[in-house]
């Protein structure tokens, strides 16, 4: 395989990861060292960015405690 298509193939596998900020500092540091070299990846990254903000945007907030007491009262008439 063609050395730029697998480095083009790595830079898609781990731009997600890049983005949610879960990548290994290696990765990291790979993915970085791709953008420099390739604008177009840094617009993609971008994209990805975007994409990320939006679904979180649309995403409705639920309390950390939602559904909790109907569980706790399942618990309790169970026992």
């Amino acid at each position: 395989m063609d050395e730029a298509l697998t480095m083009r193939q790595r830079f898609v596998e781990l731009a997600p990861w890049h983005v949610n900020g879960t990548l290994s500092p290696a990765d990291r540091a790979w993915v970085d060292d791709y953008i420099r070299s390739h604008p177009e990846a840094r617009a993609e990254l971008e994209w990805y960015a975007l994409l990320r903000h939006e679904i979180r945007a649309d995403v409705p907030k639920v309390s950390p405690d939602a559904g909790l007491e109907r569980l706790l009262h399942r618990v309790r008439l169970e026992r």
